[in-house]
């Protein structure tokens, strides 16, 4: 088994131990005195398509039929469905169709995946190569983008989000990916999960929760496969 799957299997485990008593309905985090032990709607979508991609098919249609994805998101006026729904190789509900670009670096890796599942060959590569450019070298994760620098944090879902777009772009960015993964798997926590901030000397600040760790799990995966593969429907 390599280094890659074990590691996935962790983070799997982890992500297990948030279900709630509610079939479906998953913890943002373990500790229930934490301000984040809440079932995020947005979570439960993540949770889903990375259960999917990543074999859990039980898992992931007791979470489908618990949750409406199409439903407004808790903390935002959207469908909760919308935001990484290009994840999920779906563009339909996307919540920035048509934006080429945005300061957030979360959006520009997402956005890259919109252009590519809409078929465009341009815009993806560009914004992956963009996005290589914003990257610390002392680190290795991805550097802060204006919102970030105001909390003076990197955030590690945004690095694993850009390894995604790496791994959608293909060719040679496939070693970005692969050596993205490698970086996250150097932040894994014991307890199989990811936190989702570093602070400035690249040590975690804060607990691990379900999207920061999700999305690690999706590098990974692709990662490991050499490819952003379809995710089986």
């Amino acid at each position: 088994m390599s280094n890659l799957q074990t590691s996935i299997i962790s983070g799997l485990s982890f992500l297990t131990s948030l279900q709630s008593d509610h079939p479906g309905w998953y913890w943002e985090v373990a500790d229930p005195n934490h301000g984040d032990h809440k079932i995020w709607p947005q979570s439960q979508h993540l949770l889903y398509l990375t259960f999917k991609r990543l074999g859990k098919l039980a898992a992931a249609s007791q979470i489908y039929y618990a949750n409406d994805f199409k439903a407004p998101a808790e903390d935002r006026n959207i469908p909760t469905c919308s935001r990484f729904c290009v994840l999920d190789n779906d563009p339909s509900l996307f919540y920035l169709a048509g934006a080429e670009n945005s300061v957030n670096f979360d959006e520009v890796a997402l956005v890259g995946h919109y252009w590519a599942l809409m078929g465009d060959t341009t815009k993806p590569p560009n914004l992956a190569q963009f996005l290589k450019t914003q990257w610390n070298p002392t680190l290795g994760v991805l550097g802060m983008d204006a919102g970030d620098k105001q909390a003076n944090l990197f955030r590690v879902y945004k690095t694993a989000l850009a390894g995604t777009l790496f791994a959608r772009v293909g060719g040679p960015a496939i070693a970005d990916c692969q050596s993205t993964a490698i970086k996250l798997q150097s932040l894994q926590d014991p307890c199989g999960g990811w936190v989702t901030d570093l602070d400035t000397t690249g040590r975690p600040n804060g607990v691990c929760n379900i999207e920061t760790t999700c999305l690690a799990l999706i590098c990974l995966d692709c990662a490991a496969k050499g490819r952003f593969s379809s995710v089986i429907s």
